[in-house]
């Protein structure tokens, strides 16, 4: 059905029908943001954007890096604590060992004797390692094969020192228990008793050290 319009009949302005649009719209549940009203973007918004990108970058990275040093120095401190730990474990294992062997002190040298009235070297590093329920062998050479080799600036009381004299070849010849500060407790040989030495006592010689486990 179509409406005539007459002189009566008042023209509709575009405004008027756009108003009535938009209120059927919202009334019908639409929302709209008339542009008229819609938010301008200023000139240079994209820089700005980027800008706050970069700043936000900027901290999460600082974030991290912090992150990073704070975990680092976490594993530092677990791990001094485990080799202080380990270092008191073994403190109190070897203990006994050096107690027993300072009581040796001064007891005759016999070839082929493990205590407690005499010693050869191998005899007392075995009678004092039996402090620690430790059984070592009775011969340098396979106290040598038993333990773990290490260097001889990482000896640490409790450890064994061992010797080659000069030109010997095969097996060590001779074995001391280290005590510290670069001395030793051994039974040197024939006519000498049980006694405390520098581990660089003998001239000349070969010096390794082993550790017991």
């Amino acid at each position: 059905m179509f409406t005539e319009r007459t002189a009566t009949t008042p023209l509709r302005s575009p405004g008027t029908r756009l108003r009535r649009l938009v209120a059927g719209l919202v009334l019908g549940g639409v929302t709209l943001t008339p542009l008229a009203f819609a938010p301008a973007v200023p000139a240079g918004a994209q820089s700005v954007t980027v800008g706050v990108d970069d700043a936000a970058r900027q901290v999460a990275q600082r974030r991290a890096a912090e992150y990073r040093r704070q975990s680092e120095l976490a594993l530092e401190k677990l791990a001094a604590l485990a080799t202080f730990f380990q270092a008191q474990a073994t403190a109190e294992r070897v203990a006994p060992v050096l107690d027993k062997a300072v009581t040796g002190l001064g007891r005759p040298y016999s070839r082929g004797a493990a205590g407690p009235s005499a010693f050869d070297c191998s005899g007392f590093t075995r009678w004092a390692w039996q402090a620690a329920g430790v059984d070592l062998p009775h011969y340098s050479g396979a106290q040598w094969a038993q333990t773990e080799h290490i260097a001889v600036e990482d000896l640490q009381p409790g450890d064994i020192v061992f010797f080659w004299g000069p030109g010997e070849r095969g097996d060590p010849s001779h074995v001391g228990l280290y005590v510290g500060d670069g001395q030793m407790i051994h039974a040197p040989g024939t006519g000498r008793p049980v006694r405390y030495d520098s581990i660089w006592y003998w001239t000349g010689a070969k010096v390794a050290a082993g550790r017991v486990r």
